[in-house]
């Protein structure tokens, strides 16, 4: 692992994930392109549309506006995790 590189867990709709990501990756560029969530879509990029929105910890967030290393841990809630 590289000093721009961060090793993550995230739980997505009940499930853990480990995954390294550069630093600079966005939490919506971690769900759809490392761990093929589709159901939060990237829209504006400026956290306006809400397109990128998911539950965080219980909490409404814009995806695009995060970074993934800032939720290690996190507990992440897609609209494909409502659907239950």
């Amino acid at each position: 692992m590289s000093r721009r590189e961060a090793e993550i867990t995230l739980l997505v709709d009940g499930r853990p994930h480990r995954l390294v990501v550069d630093t600079r990756t966005t939490l919506l560029d971690a769900l759809r392109e490392r761990l093929a969530a589709t159901s939060p879509k990237k829209g504006c990029d400026h956290g306006q549309c809400g397109a990128c929105t998911v539950l965080l910890d219980g909490r409404r967030v814009t995806t695009c506006l995060a970074l993934a290393v800032a939720h290690d841990g996190a507990e992440i809630t897609t609209a494909d995790g409502l659907g239950d």
